[in-house]
């Protein structure tokens, strides 16, 4: 599947041409725009996206984000077969989080991303 470039939710354009993503760039490109969305945030389609409530506060449950991150991938990504690891990283004074996933696909293929969210 191919679907257009996107680096920081905007359009890659190069020498006057839309860029294209395919193969398991395409596939991380989706699974980030599925967890970076909140979820009812876009009104095409409610149940994208991940409970960005769960995300925020002093002593988030890790345990409660995993879970709303595989659900999410599991739902809205159907070539992700497998979410094999889930770690966070924090940064208390600009009170952001960092999510790293490593999943596998349909096709046996490893991949590995990072979403950064506002912890605020």
């Amino acid at each position: 599947m191919q679907s257009l470039k996107l680096i920081d939710g905007d359009l890659v354009i190069e020498g006057g041409d839309l860029l294209m993503i395919d193969g398991v760039g395409e596939v991380i490109q989706c699974a980030d725009l599925v967890l970076g969305t909140n979820q009812n945030e876009w009104f095409l389609n409610p149940p994208l996206g991940i409970d960005f409530g769960l995300f925020r506060g002093k002593n988030p449950d890790e345990e409660m984000m995993k879970e709303d991150i595989r659900r999410a991938l599991h739902d809205h990504e159907p070539r992700i077969q497998s979410v094999d690891q889930i770690d966070f990283t924090y940064d208390m004074k600009n009170r952001n989080m960092e999510i790293t996933f490593l999943a596998t696909t349909t096709e046996g293929k490893q991949l590995r991303s990072e979403v950064g969210l506002d912890a605020r």
